[in-house]
């Protein structure tokens, strides 16, 4: 499809949208509850759609609501070079329904990435879930860049060298420059829910990252140090 036949409204996107899935318009109606005419009166922009109905339509077409009422899409993807796609400010949204990714588990950590893995990226999320242990059986880490960690539910404690332990409560955050060791763990009782974010740097490799176990003593001497 050429950039000039590209479709200019929402309703001429549905169709085009619909007709790539060989979906009918019976069969669409059936999916969402919109009835056949309705619909009809939509692709031909006889009929406005409410936010209700684009995520009906969403659902059913199995994209992204945003990508659904996005006019001129395709071609827009089309007629920037290769070479120019790069410097386009990226927007990524990252939905729940949609996420398939499996938490991770280690020791007392349960980790979700909110977003795919993506090289280009400078900046991680994550939602983790952290078991109450002592900080003598986790894991200590460091690596580039700097780390946001904003407390969603209970309390953590966190061991940062050349720093006093740290108690977070819920709703507290912390900022730190990450390349020193440092570990997270519960306050004694239940876990402890964070939002962690961190920024490697846009020349950061995710293969830097370092653990290491620590006794009271050998703390110790790394803060004497």
């Amino acid at each position: 499809m050429r950039a000039k036949d590209a479709p200019d409204t929402i309703g001429a996107l549905l169709r085009s949208i619909r007709k790539r899935r060989k979906m009918t318009l019976e069969h669409l109606s059936e999916l969402t509850g919109i009835s056949v005419s309705s619909l009809s009166r939509i692709e031909n922009t006889q009929l406005g759609l409410t936010i209700e109905k684009v995520d009906l339509l969403a659902r059913a077409l199995d994209v992204a609501p945003e990508d659904l009422v996005a006019r001129n899409r395709g071609a827009v993807d089309r007629d920037v070079p290769a070479e120019a796609k790069a410097s386009l400010r990226r927007v990524v949204v990252d939905r729940e329904r949609n996420r398939n990714r499996k938490a991770s588990a280690y020791r007392e950590l349960n980790v979700r990435y909110l977003f795919d893995r993506d090289p280009d990226r400078a900046l991680e999320c994550m939602q983790v879930t952290i078991e109450s242990i002592s900080v003598w059986d986790s894991e200590f880490v460091r690596h580039p860049g700097e780390k946001i960690i904003y407390v969603l539910k209970g309390d953590a404690v966190i061991y940062c060298e050349g720093q006093a332990p740290l108690i977070l409560e819920t709703g507290d955050s912390l900022f730190m420059d990450a390349q020193i060791w440092h570990s997270t763990v519960a306050v004694h009782g239940p876990p402890a829910e964070l939002l962690v974010t961190f920024y490697h740097g846009p020349h950061g490799n995710h293969g830097l990252f370092e653990t290491q176990t620590f006794t009271p003593e050998s703390w110790a001497a790394l803060q004497a140090d």
